[in-house]
């Protein structure tokens, strides 16, 4: 039996051409790359981990943040917001400007930058210009990456993506006075992929409905995560992962906790646990 694709299949040329458009532009949008049956499944989903009583009291949430609805760490919800994430396409355009060459204890043909912060958002206010990486870069290189997987339909009235083209390589902090951005409109199915460093937030959203997305960081293997992906994983989900997906949530790079533990803080699949817990006992 032929398993059913739940993204479109893309050709080396089509990747590089996203590729230089990254490196140009700072993004790229890849048109209908879910299948309406897989944006269906994970809206689905959301409705099922959308608590917004819940929401509403978490500590630290923004006050500008009220009128969003969130789901936080959609890792630790269900592991199918996991396989999204394993994708050839994405796998090729991440290794190609996060992986670290010299990381010797995974195969060079395995990615080994890891997920640093994953979450779904329907917009409600504006989100100002920022970028994701904190610190301006001047440069080809960047050090975090960020994927949104549009579920619905995102126009510049209900909270689509802005951004500034080309700000990715400024080596500036934003300028939150600027005019001139780009609304990157888009439709559910598409993906939305960028650099970081880009200057970018979001529009309002106005129109009374919801607009959710999937936005998914990623890092190189040596940036601290934001969350505590690998303590907070449920064992149910742990074990149904591959050893690639253990590696993307953190598991082959979790510090030692002093020299007795071991020296190598960055290790292999070799060194993968069966339980979630054996790694902190």
């Amino acid at each position: 039996m032929t398993r059913k694709r739940t993204v479109r299949k893309m050709d080396r040329k089509a990747t590089d051409q996203h590729l230089k458009e990254l490196r140009v532009d700072g993004y790229t949008l890849v048109g209908q790359f879910a299948e309406p049956d897989t944006v269906e499944r994970l809206l689905e989903l959301l409705a099922q981990h959308f608590d917004a009583e819940k929401y509403r009291n978490y500590q630290g949430r923004p006050e500008r943040e009220l009128e969003d609805q969130l789901v936080y760490n959609l890792q630790n919800k269900d592991k199918r917001f996991i396989d999204i994430l394993d994708d050839p396409f994405l796998r090729a355009v991440l290794m190609e400007n996060l992986n670290d060459p010299y990381y010797k204890h995974l195969p060079p043909e395995e990615p080994n930058y890891v997920l640093s912060f994953y979450n779904a958002r329907s917009s409600g206010s504006e989100l100002p210009l920022h970028t994701d990486t904190f610190m301006p870069s001047p440069g080809e290189k960047t050090w975090t990456m960020q994927a949104a997987f549009v579920l619905q339909d995102c126009r510049l009235g209900n909270g689509c993506t802005l951004l500034v083209p080309g700000s990715h390589t400024s080596g500036k902090f934003v300028d939150r006075e600027l005019k001139n951005v780009k609304a990157v409109e888009a439709k559910s199915g598409d993906l939305i992929l960028w650099d970081s460093r880009i200057w970018h937030g979001a529009s309002a959203n106005i129109s009374g409905k919801s607009r959710w997305m999937l936005i998914a960081t990623f890092s190189c293997w040596w940036v601290k995560q934001r969350t505590d992906m690998p303590r907070s994983l449920p064992q149910e989900i742990y074990g149904q992962l591959s050893d690639r997906q253990k590696s993307l949530l953190g598991f082959c790079s979790i510090p030692p906790r002093d020299e007795n533990e071991r020296l190598n803080f960055k290790g292999g699949y070799e060194q993968l646990r069966p339980t979630v817990a054996e790694y902190f006992s």
